[in-house]
């Protein structure tokens, strides 16, 4: 057997236990990251009621289709929890480590996902590392309402109508 043959070998030998040792430390990382996701869960349930929170769903899925170019594209959305206070329906995402922060715009973009998708009254994100609750709300265009604007809109719509009712009427 040649030096050349021994390096080859080597070589070979070598890319295979790096690949399998990769792979091994990976899937013990991911363990342990579902791991510290479920302990977050849990602990989430506790701070939830704790701050008068009441559970109504634990990893909601909604089934949604996309289409593109007129292909349906099954697929659906999960969210934490559904909760409730005071009669309001609240979506909750728990987070840990790095993705704690609403500021993220990945993190932002999910969230909004889960407004757009169940429609609740708000959005709360967990972030368990630092036990604080944060909510979370969404405004875009120039489509903001008031009731006050829409109390004097209907206030004036019925005058008018009273107005028409006893010229016409």
């Amino acid at each position: 057997m040649y030096l050349s043959d021994i390096l080859i070998l080597g070589i070979i030998l070598g890319g295979f236990l790096f690949y399998n040792i990769s792979k091994a430390w990976q899937s013990i990382r991911i363990k342990r990251m579902l791991a510290n996701a479920k302990k977050a869960e849990k602990d989430a349930i506790y701070l939830l009621k704790q701050h008068g929170y009441e559970i109504i769903g634990i990893q909601v899925k909604k089934n949604i289709v996309t289409y593109i170019n007129g292909r349906a594209y099954p697929g659906y959305v999960k969210v934490d929890f559904i909760v409730k206070k005071n009669r309001k329906k609240y979506i909750v995402e728990v987070k840990t480590g790095q993705q704690t922060r609403a500021t993220q715009s990945l993190v932002r973009r999910q969230l909004l996902e889960y407004f757009l998708v169940f429609n609740p009254y708000g959005v709360l994100l967990l972030d368990m590392e630092r036990k604080k609750i944060q909510t979370i709300e969404f405004e875009w265009g120039n489509d903001k309402y008031s009731w006050t604007n829409l109390f004097i809109v209907g206030i004036l719509g019925f005058f008018i109508g009273i107005v028409i009712w006893s010229l016409f009427g």
